[in-house]
This record gives structure tokens, sequence and C-alpha cells, in this order.
């Protein structure tokens, strides 16, 4: 089984790879910004740039950020040690784009990773999109060749992502990990998708 170190190394290593600078984590409290205790995904430390405040000198990025969701609008903290999901304190592995690339590379590259490099068998994948995003939904069918009845179209905030009330927006897509049916729960959308048997890997965001 591979370390939690080779899957960071290897996801690090396949966006350098493919153009992408890596970019150390940032701190767990952030730098000039009171709207967070806690740093609490990968993105907060890319805030500014996606709002056109700041402007670095690459255009992809790629990081493993150390992040704690104890609190606020993401606060895992009561659902630490029923689940086999959640955590306090955790690394997310991220790659951005801003303002290159969208969804067209962005889905292929996700499931490159994890079917060749981390070597995920196909069949225990499926994928949720944004209900209205058909353009999503008509790539995973070309890039994975995923079957409309493995495309879950969601049409909650779940699937739609927001920094704020205000600020940067857009539909999601996750993957998931099918466990089997030894593991109780059901599939994103379904009444029992607060179980274990199917968990989320990876969540492109489109804004």
């Amino acid at each position: 089984m591979a370390s939690s170190n080779d899957i960071r190394a290897a996801f690090l290593d396949y966006f350098a790879r493919n153009g992408h600078t890596p970019v150390a984590s940032s701190p767990l409290v952030p730098r000039n910004d009171p709207t967070l205790m806690f740093t609490n995904a990968g993105m907060v430390q890319f805030k500014n740039v996606f709002t056109g405040q700041e402007k670095r000198p690459y255009v992809r990025a790629t990081t493993a950020q150390k992040c704690v969701r104890a609190g606020g609008k993401h606060n895992d903290l009561d659902n630490v040690g029923y689940t086999a999901r959640h955590h306090t304190f955790f690394e997310m592995l991220g790659n951005f784009s801003f303002g290159d690339y969208f969804k067209e590379a962005a889905i292929p590259y996700a499931w490159d990773l994890v079917t060749k490099d981390y070597g995920l068998p196909k069949d225990k994948l499926l994928v949720t999109v944004y209900s209205e995003d058909e353009d999503a939904a008509a790539l995973w069918k070309k890039v994975a060749g995923l079957p409309e009845e493995r495309i879950i179209r969601i049409p909650t905030s779940d699937n739609f992502w927001r920094m704020g009330d205000t600020g940067p927006c857009g539909p999601c897509s996750e993957i998931f990990y099918d466990h089997g049916d030894h593991i109780p729960g059901g599939p994103p959308g379904s009444p029992d998708e607060d179980g274990d048997r199917f968990i989320e890997i990876w969540n492109l965001v489109f804004m």
C-alpha cells in the first residue's frame, strides 16, 4: 500500500510534469485573511489571485496544503471518529489554473492521474456533476468512457462551490471511489450518501 508520502509525491510530480509550478503549503493560520481562523482549503492562499487582486509569476500551480476544519463554514469536528473520511487536520492536494485551462484539461488530468499513476480500477469510480453542467458530463463520457448511470447529476449546492456570499464561484465535479456493497452507504445524491461506501477522492471546481 502506498504511503501518504508516496501519494503526495506522485500528485505533485504529475502536475509538475504537466507544467504546474509546485507551491509550498501556506501557514495553517492564514496571512492577511481576517475571514478565516485556519486555512481550510488549498485555494485559500490563491484567493487574491482568483479575485484579480494579485498576480503570480505562473498560471498553473500545484500544492499539498495543510488544512484544519474545526469551525466556520467547513467544520468537520462533529464527524471525526464517526466516519472513515473526516479529520480535523489533513493535507489537501490541489492543481490550479489561473485563466490558463478549464474543464477540457482539468478532467483528463484528474482521470489520468487516478487511473494510471495511482492505478485505481476504473470500474470502482463514478463522478458527480452539477445538474446544469452538460459540458462536464459530456467530457466525462468522452475522456473516461463512463456510462450515464455513473455520472450523477446533483442539483444542490453540494456541486456548486462558492467562496462566500460574493466572489468566485462555479460548478463542481467530484470523483468517488466505491468500496463495495459490504460497506454501508449509498451513492452521492441518495438518502444513504452519508455512509462510507462511496468516498469522494477529488473535487474539480470550475470558476
